[in-house]
C-alpha cells in the first residue's frame, strides 16, 4: 500500500511542531501549512489523504478551509482541532458533511492518533469502493459488448441455418438425415414429395418404426462404421438406392445422411 500523506494546518508554528512530533514515528508523510490559503496550495500540488486543521486562524477559519477542501477533494478525510467555545459551529459543519471528526484542544495524543488511523482507513475504504465500482462498471460494459457479439453471432448463425435449410429443400435429390441414436432428424422437400409417408412423420421418430428391417440394419452398420456402402431397399412402393454419408469428425460419428435415388427396373 502507498504511504499516506497528511496535511496539518495551523497559524501557530508551535502547534504544527507538536503535530509533527506526535506523528514522527507513524508511517505517514507530513506536510504543514500556516493558514487556509497555504493549505489549499499544498493540496493543489500534492495528493493528500487526510487534513488536520485548527479552527481559529486569521483570514480563513478551519471550517471554511475544510469546506473548500470538500469541494475540490471530496474523498480527503477532514479533521478539525478546536476549543469547546466553537463546538456549535463545528457540529453544524459535521452535520453538513464537511468534517469527519472534531478533536478538542488540548488533544489526547493516543486519541488523536487513533482518529487519524480511522480516518485513513475510511479514505482507503472509499477508494476501494470507487475502484470496485469502476471495475464493476467495466465488467458490465464488457458483458454488454459480449452479449451484443453473441446476439450478432446468433443472428448470423440463424440466417446461415435458414439458408442451409432452404438450399436443402431445393436439392433435387431425396435426402434423409438420421442421428447416431437412429432417429429420423430431417427430410427435404424432394423426399417428402416422392415418398408420401415422410410428410406425416415427425422429426425424432426412430427409424425402426418407419423403415424396413434391411434398411435399418444397413443404416446401423453405417452409423457404427462397420460398413459404409450403398444399399437398396423397398419402401412405400418404391425401390430405393441409398448412398450413405457419415456426419462427424474426430469426435466421432454424429449421424448420417442418406442420398436416395429411385431404382428403375
Amino acid at each position: 500500500m502507498e504511504e499516506h500523506t497528511i496535511l496539518c494546518v495551523d497559524d501557530e508554528e508551535s502547534i504544527l511542531n507538536s503535530l509533527k512530533r506526535l506523528l514522527r514515528k507513524e508511517p505517514y508523510k507530513i506536510y504543514t501549512a500556516t493558514g487556509g490559503e497555504a493549505g489549499l496550495a499544498v493540496m493543489a500540488e500534492h495528493p493528500v489523504q487526510l487534513v488536520i486543521t485548527d479552527q481559529r486562524m486569521p483570514g480563513m477559519t478551519g471550517t471554511e478551509f475544510l469546506q473548500k477542501v470538500k469541494e475540490s477533494w471530496p474523498d480527503t478525510t477532514r479533521i478539525i482541532l478546536s476549543g469547546y467555545a466553537e463546538v456549535g459551529t463545528i457540529v453544524n459543519s459535521i452535520n453538513q458533511g464537511e468534517i469527519y471528526r472534531f478533536i478538542a484542544k488540548p488533544w489526547q495524543e493516543e486519541e488523536l492518533k487513533a482518529v487519524i488511523r480511522q480516518g485513513l482507513e475510511r479514505y482507503d475504504m472509499i477508494q476501494e469502493n470507487i475502484r470496485l465500482s469502476a471495475l464493476n462498471n467495466q465488467q458490465l460494459e464488457q458483458l454488454k459488448n459480449l452479449n451484443n457479439l453473441l446476439e450478432a453471432s446468433v443472428e448470423v448463425r440463424t440466417k446461415s441455418l435458414q439458408l442451409s435449410q432452404e438450399i436443402l429443400e431445393k436439392v433435387p435429390l431425396m435426402i434423409m438425415g438420421i442421428s447416431y441414436e437412429e432417429e429420423l432428424i430431417l427430410t427435404n422437400s424432394t423426399a417428402r414429395t416422392n415418398l408420401e409417408p415422410l410428410g406425416e412423420i415427425l422429426p425424432g421418430t426412430e427409424i425402426e418404426e418407419i423403415l424396413p428391417a434391411d434398411a435399418v440394419a444397413a443404416i446401423r452398420a453405417c452409423l457404427t462404421s462397420t460398413r459404409v456402402e450403398d444399399f437398396t431397399f423397398q419402401w412405400a412402393g418404391h425401390k430405393l438406392k441409398a448412398v450413405p454419408k457419415l456426419l462427424g469428425d474426430g469426435d466421432g460419428t454424429r449421424g448420417c445422411v442418406l442420398l436416395l435415388q429411385e431404382v428403375v427396373s
